[in-house]
């Protein structure tokens, strides 16, 4: 059966340099493929919209043009965030319009929070996979196609016979990730994401056109209260073999010449074992390239024979997930299990290797004063990182922090929690916003550190050249 997945667009908040093709999807596609099925993407990312124009009307009509060239028997749309559901709940309704009877079927961290509520409210959405989605894309697509029920899928929310919403509860994870193909990028053309890279990093001198999402393990054990990952990939660490991962890259390179990549991992450095032999395959192949890591490094487990095998094989861009410069606050109250005296040690060695670093914050915690936001001001300039991100708390659902600011009526608007499986409620990334008001601050206060770590988010002369490049760059697009 021909299935049409659909990618959801990147928020107008992240610059064009910074997208990437799905991956999540040309992983789901791999695994409809191998069951006997044959996947499409439509990336919304790739639409052209005309200066001025209202981008989501181009989306719903290159969804329907896609359908129109595709015929396919289901519709798959990612979801990923809370702010993308209003855009998919209109897709939805537009698809349920013009193809009567064409199953639609969504995913990502919002549909897994609110399953329930969204199919008993909106009846242009079929289906809705919880969490990660490979065995959930292969069984829908198969039921539909021999036009047979649902209740034995694992971890899918459907419509029972009686139409009221069925939630069957995910029994297990796939343990073996190498049983997985490697994502479908042949569905893609790698060129369509090349973008100008010059104002990059680039101690090796590389054609730096793209930076690859790879995926070399799910999930994270830890439980800090900001963070809702576990809803989608549960906490059990789960790998894929080194010398798998590598036979990846390798394809992308001998094939689609490319040689940046950008490792999407929760935590890519979190088994010791598993990054030393990552690192050493690459160095064993002599592939010459350069990485980075989306989401960071686990401080905790670095160690000066990590930092030089991740050197060796390519690494030049560091993220220090410190996330607070408040010893309480950061173990304490957010649970990073961080000590301070590990956040010196590894930083001094990433400056000892050259290595393009930075630092990333949340502020605004319940429990943040005036005092603690004032140690992580002191963290940045004693720390000295090339650049030094500090975040607005966004009190995602799904997360203690949520349920916390919920109970204390700590939100600056009102919310209702009845509502919240609409997605209006605006989160964001845009660093002019805060959603809770702490217990012992103003948001005068608030706002007054807000300014002054935006005075300080550069700390480096390396950087500043690097970010006045990049301002030069798009001034002449």
């Amino acid at each position: 059966m021909r299935v049409l997945l659909v990618s959801s667009y990147t928020m107008d908040y992240v610059t064009r340099i910074d997208i990437s093709p799905p991956v999540s999807l040309l992983g789901l596609a791999a695994v409809l493929r191998e069951g006997g099925h044959e996947p499409h993407i439509l990336d919304l990312d790739l639409v052209d919209v005309p200066d001025g124009e209202t981008p989501e009307v181009h989306y719903i009509v290159a969804i329907h043009r896609a359908i129109d060239d595709v015929r396919p028997g289901m519709v798959g749309i990612n979801c990923l965030l809370s702010a993308h559901f209003p855009f998919v709940r209109e897709a939805a309704g537009t698809i349920g319009e013009a193809h009567p009877g064409l199953p639609v079927a969504i995913g990502g961290i919002h549909p897994t929070l609110f399953a329930a509520e969204i199919l008993q409210h909106v009846p242009a959405i079929d289906a809705i996979a919880l969490g990660e989605g490979e065995i959930q894309a292969v069984a829908l697509a198969d039921a539909y196609e021999q036009g047979a029920g649902l209740a034995h899928i694992d971890a899918l929310a459907f419509r029972g016979d009686d139409g009221q919403p069925v939630v069957n509860p995910r029994q297990t994870w796939i343990k073996e990730l190498d049983t997985l193909p490697d994502p479908a990028w042949d569905l893609v053309r790698l060129e369509d994401y090349f973008t100008d890279h010059s104002s990059w990093y680039n101690p090796r001198g590389l054609d730096i056109r793209l930076s690859v999402p790879i995926l070399t393990s799910r999930s994270c054990p830890y439980d800090c209260n900001f963070c809702s990952a576990h809803t989608m990939m549960g906490r059990g660490l789960r790998r894929r073999s080194p010398a798998r991962v590598v036979d990846e890259m390798q394809r992308l390179i001998d094939s689609h010449g490319m040689n940046y990549f950008g490792f999407v991992d929760d935590n890519l450095t979190l088994h010791r074992r598993h990054i030393l032999d990552l690192c050493n395959e690459i160095v064993r192949r002599g592939l010459v390239i350069q990485f980075e890591s989306f989401n960071g490094y686990n401080l905790r487990h670095m160690n000066e024979e990590i930092i030089d095998a991740m050197v060796e094989a390519g690494c030049v861009n560091v993220i220090l997930p410190i996330e607070h410069g408040s010893d309480h606050m950061r173990n304490a109250i957010i649970g990073k299990k961080l000590e301070r005296d590990r956040i010196f040690e590894i930083a001094e060695l990433y400056k000892q290797r050259d290595l393009l670093t930075r630092a990333v914050f949340i502020m605004g915690f319940p429990e943040d004063t005036a005092e603690t936001l004032a140690d992580t001001e002191r963290m940045i300039l004693e720390l000295g990182m090339d650049m030094n991100s500090v975040f607005n708390l966004i009190p995602f659902p799904g997360t203690k922090i949520f349920d916390q600011a919920m109970r204390d009526g700590l939100f600056i608007h009102d919310i209702d929690p009845a509502e919240l499986w609409k997605g209006t409620l605006d989160l964001n990334a845009l660093q002019s916003q805060f959603y809770i008001q702490p217990y012992d601050m103003t948001l005068e206060q608030l706002a007054d550190f807000r300014e002054r770590f935006d005075q300080i988010r550069f700390q480096t002369d390396r950087i500043e050249r690097l970010q006045r490049q990049r301002a030069a760059d798009a001034d002449d697009c």
